[in-house]
């Protein structure tokens, strides 16, 4: 049986991208018919605020078999802690994570660094950018 992927959308600007909602679901497909893996119809967040309850709900609903699947790392919040908080859900119930744009697969705890990293480096470049352009 083929692994199941329910998508994650945001119909705001996540990191440097936007993309409407409709491509990332296009995009998302593609992504999971070159993967061979099942898509599932995507679940989108409230566009006000920052604050991912139908991120929560969706992790809190999986089935097992089921994985999540994201556009970008940057769909993830940006903040520590609470990046933490949806860190430690997805570990605690082994959750497979697909993210299209850095075509990154989590699927061991250890993968999960891998989240962390990213952001710190983005944080970084941010640093970077800000300092030494001019």
């Amino acid at each position: 049986m083929k692994k199941v992927l329910k998508p994650y959308v945001l119909n705001k600007k996540f990191g440097e991208y936007y993309l409407p909602v409709r491509f990332q679901n296009k995009l998302m497909k593609l992504y999971c018919e070159e993967k061979s893996l099942t898509y599932s119809l995507s679940t989108g967040e409230i566009v006000f605020g920052n604050n991912y309850i139908q991120l929560k709900t969706l992790i809190k609903n999986l089935k097992k078999g089921e994985g999540l699947l994201f556009m970008s790392l940057s769909v993830l919040p940006s903040e520590n802690k609470l990046r933490s908080i949806f860190i430690n859900l997805l570990k605690k119930k082994k959750i497979e994570c697909h993210f299209v744009f850095e075509n990154l697969v989590i699927k061991k705890e250890r993968d999960y660094l891998k989240i962390n990293q990213f952001f710190k480096l983005r944080k970084f470049t941010k640093w970077m950018k800000t300092t030494f352009s001019g």
